[in-house]
């Protein structure tokens, strides 16, 4: 895939309102959003389609379960109290204290209170990553990079972080899990509480992305705020979109006979060293 320049310059709009849209349409058209991946995980189009699902679920989790870590982190850049609370209360439902979301009320009992890490957690379980897995298999240095990348993101400033967690993730995460729920329904046995965490996100992440939209619109006041928004924005993006060009590389060489993770581990560093920041 090719790589994205998050240093280009960002549209001068004279309204705020304008370049969040001019960002967010390039944001849900990139390759996060409508990668060969996605659409192979959607489609079942991987020469096993087992084990690839549960490489994603091993490997995502390095990134996912630091997800309240980084809003933790732009909490503490945002000096407005009013956007601090907005992204407190975001918060508090990632460590369960509300799940609305038009699921079956069994299904919302049952998870009612769970942090979303331990949703992911249980999703991970029930496709067989136990201790045992965990063990013999080590998360790739691309996964652990992601991570580290993005939390430090959060931590610039607060339009660096909230460009990269608003326009650069909840803006597009829904669309990416819709994606992700769609071949997990297809393609594995999973119930719908042991995929819930996929469920959830795939509709509460909009009224997120609403929400950091509204702060985005807020903060955007001068080109200085906007280009720092937008390198925010198309790092994270860059950062998810070479995460899933390792993984659809992963999920052919994995199938292999002859395969080990000493041989991806080469690949994943020329992805390491291409990737724009």
């Amino acid at each position: 895939m090719d790589s994205i320049d998050v240093k280009r310059k960002s549209p001068s709009c004279g309204e705020s309102s304008d370049f969040i849209a001019s960002l967010s349409a390039e944001a849900i058209a990139s390759a996060a959003v409508n990668h060969p991946y996605l659409q192979a995980f959607r489609d079942g189009d991987f020469p096993n389609v087992e084990v690839a699902i549960r490489d994603f679920a091993f490997q995502y989790g390095c990134y996912s379960n630091a997800f309240t870590g980084y809003v933790s982190a732009v909490i503490s850049k945002l000096e407005q109290k009013d956007h601090r609370d907005i992204l407190r209360a975001n918060l508090a439902e990632e460590q369960g204290n509300a799940h609305d979301a038009d699921l079956p009320p069994a299904v919302l009992a049952a998870v009612a209170g769970q942090p979303h890490r331990l949703l992911y957690r249980h999703f991970q379980e029930a496709l067989g990553i136990d201790e045992a897995y965990r063990q013999r298999q080590r998360p790739i240095p691309l996964s652990r990079n992601w991570q580290q990348q993005f939390a430090r993101l959060c931590e610039t400033n607060a339009c660096v972080g909230v460009g990269a967690l608003g326009i650069g993730t909840e803006l597009i995460v829904s669309r990416i899990y819709q994606q992700i729920l769609a071949g997990l329904k297809q393609h594995s046995n999973l119930s719908i509480t042991q995929r819930v965490f996929f469920d959830l996100h795939s509709f509460c992440d909009d009224q997120h992305a609403a929400d950091l939209l509204m702060i985005t619109e807020n903060l955007a006041r001068d080109d200085e705020a906007r280009q720092q928004i937008a390198y925010g924005a198309r790092a994270a993006i860059a950062m998810r979109v070479t995460f899933w060009d390792a993984m659809l590389e992963r999920a052919v060489q994995i199938a292999r006979p002859d395969w080990t993770d000493v041989q991806s581990t080469s690949m994943e560093n020329d992805l390491l060293e291409n990737t724009v920041i």
